[in-house]
């Protein structure tokens, strides 16, 4: 499921919509995610300040900010990857990757309520990098990398 252009696996979504944790940047997502992926690279961890970083991946075209674009900062995390942030709370919001232009990676945890995805949309990637003080006990499926194709 997911990943798959055309592929509508949910034909009864409805637009979301999401901000950051202090309100001067809101977005709207107007497509479901293609994916959803639980990362535990150690950049991502470091980014998040947390044990893994979940993001959600839907056409760069329908996911838009509403309010604040201008209060938006980019970090370039690693070649080809550009994060955004909010500069007054640095909520991160999106992450851009150049290997992936048509797609938008936006973190569901910043959704006005569920992001509208079915569990089985769900998976773990960079297992081998997760911290070794966490075990991964749901059923979704891991990786050891991320793979856009």
């Amino acid at each position: 499921m997911g990943g798959h252009p055309g592929e509508d696996p949910m034909p009864d979504f409805k637009p979301i919509t999401g901000h950051c944790q202090c309100g001067a940047v809101a977005f709207r997502v107007e497509a479901p995610p293609h994916d959803i992926y639980h990362c535990h690279c150690s950049m991502c961890r470091r980014c998040h300040g947390t044990m893994f970083a979940t993001y959600a991946l839907a056409p760069k075209d329908k996911v838009t900010t509403t309010k604040g674009a201008d209060n938006l900062t980019t970090f370039d995390s690693s070649l080809g990857v550009h994060r955004q942030f909010c500069k007054t709370c640095g909520c991160q919001l999106f992450i851009d990757v150049d290997d992936t232009p048509n797609l938008r990676w936006y973190m569901p945890g910043t959704i006005d309520g569920h992001p509208g995805h079915p569990k089985a949309m769900e998976k773990h990637i960079y297992v081998e990098s997760k911290v070794p003080w966490y075990e991964i006990v749901d059923d979704l499926p891991k990786h050891v990398k991320y793979d856009h194709t």
